[in-house]
């Protein structure tokens, strides 16, 4: 069974997954796409090391009356309707962001948080808040108390065949017969190639650009092998 069948598999069960390994193979798009319950909005966030807090509890905003109204960060908004917040580039979480983020993926029976706005709002997450975090390298390169936190953890080490498919036809047994410590398997470098190729851009410049040159004799003896 391979990682995107385990995925198929919990995903609308368990409530906090992280999904680990190389960039470019799917991750983010399936988080999003995949079992979302009808009529609810998913919320995401990509984290640097400068995001903050408050973007994910919220903060004042000024009003046209001249004073401010309070707004709701995304995982608020997500506690509060009970819907998927997906977490991208979670072990780029700076100090300020990990505090909230024990608060926000504490198990649904103690999960509280107590916002910082007038009323001292004090809001819990309403049935059905799910997560979905995201990230390039392994799960032990998180602080251990938020790695903890995700009881489901998929290492998505092969590109989704959904993605593969939106390949032209003509690179698709290229991709997937490439040697994959020569060739990258990032899709999004394989479609702008192949627009490359489409536009008039000769086959050296693009996958110079696409795949950098440590990589184009490689992407280029493929493709000429393959007769493309």
């Amino acid at each position: 069974m391979n990682s995107w069948e385990l995925f198929n598999k919990v995903i609308g069960t368990s409530d906090r997954i992280l999904l680990y390994g190389k960039p470019g193979t799917g991750k983010t798009y399936q988080a999003t796409k995949v079992n979302v319950p009808e009529g609810k909005n998913v919320y995401s966030t990509t984290l640097t090391i400068d995001s903050t807090a408050a973007e994910m509890v919220g903060h004042y905003i000024p009003n046209e009356a001249g004073t401010y109204d309070w707004n709701d960060g995304l995982a608020i908004r997500a506690w509060r309707e009970g819907t998927r917040l997906i977490i991208n580039e979670i072990d780029h979480a700076g100090p300020d962001v990990t505090s909230v983020l024990h608060a926000v993926l504490d198990d649904a029976d103690i999960a509280r948080y107590t916002l910082p706005n007038s009323k001292k709002e004090t809001v819990t997450p309403a049935k059905g808040f799910t997560v979905i975090a995201t990230m390039n390298g392994t799960p032990d390169m998180l602080p251990e108390a938020l790695a903890d936190r995700f009881g489901v953890k998929i290492n998505i080490n092969s590109v989704h065949p959904d993605a593969i498919a939106t390949l032209p036809e003509n690179y698709r047994t290229v991709y997937t017969e490439r040697d994959e410590d020569d060739i990258p398997m990032s899709i999004r470098a394989w479609k702008e190639f192949s627009k490359l190729i489409d536009a008039g851009v000769d086959l050296r410049s693009s996958a110079t650009v696409c795949f950098g040159r440590d990589y184009a004799d490689d992407v280029i003896d493929a493709i000429e092998l393959q007769d493309v």
